[in-house]
C-alpha cells in the first residue's frame, strides 16, 4: 500500500464518521492555512517511512480537534469525544478484513488544549501501520 492509498483509507474513514466534518494532512502549522477548517477536524501529520524484516511501516500522527466555547466549560467533553473518534480510527484500522496493513498494538493519546491556532481542544493520536507486503517486482517500472 503506498502512502497516498493509506491517506486514501484516512480520509475514507473521516468521511464516513458522523462526528468529523473535515479533513486535511500536511504540517500543523498548516491547519486552517489555505482554508477555513469546519470543526470537528481529523488532521494527518505523516511523520516517518521506515523498511526492514520485509515490512514498511507509516508512522503518523493524527489530530482530532474541535472548538471550545469561550468560557472552556466543554473542554472534557471536547476532549472525550475526539478520544472517542481517535479509537474509532484505531478499530477500523485494527480490525478492518479488507486491508493488507497492520496498525501496530501501541498507540498513544495525548490530550490538549489551545495548541492550534484555532480556540481548540482535542488529541492528538500517534501510532505505525505496518504493511506486510510493501515490496511487489511485477509492478515496477522497467524500461523494455
Amino acid at each position: 500500500m503506498t502512502l497516498n492509498q493509506v491517506i486514501t483509507t484516512l480520509k475514507t474513514f473521516q468521511k464516513s464518521h458522523a462526528q468529523l466534518n473535515d479533513f486535511g494532512d500536511g504540517k500543523v502549522e498548516e491547519i486552517g492555512a489555505s482554508k477555513d477548517q469546519l470543526f470537528p477536524i481529523m488532521w494527518i501529520v505523516s511523520k516517518s517511512g521506515r523498511y526492514a524484516n520485509k515490512d514498511f511501516s507509516y508512522s503518523f500522527q493524527i489530530i482530532f480537534a474541535d472548538l471550545l466555547i469561550e468560557d472552556k466549560s466543554n473542554e472534557l467533553e471536547v476532549q472525550s469525544d475526539m478520544q472517542s473518534a481517535a479509537l474509532d480510527l484505531c478499530a477500523h484500522l485494527r480490525d478492518n478484513p479488507d486491508f493488507d496493513i497492520q496498525m501496530d498494538d501501541n498507540a498513544s493519546v495525548d490530550y490538549f488544549t489551545e495548541r492550534l491556532g484555532d480556540f481548540t481542544a482535542g488529541v492528538l493520536l500517534s501510532f505505525t501501520l505496518r504493511d506486510p507486503f510493501p515490496l511487489d517486482r511485477c509492478v515496477i517500472p522497467v524500461r523494455l
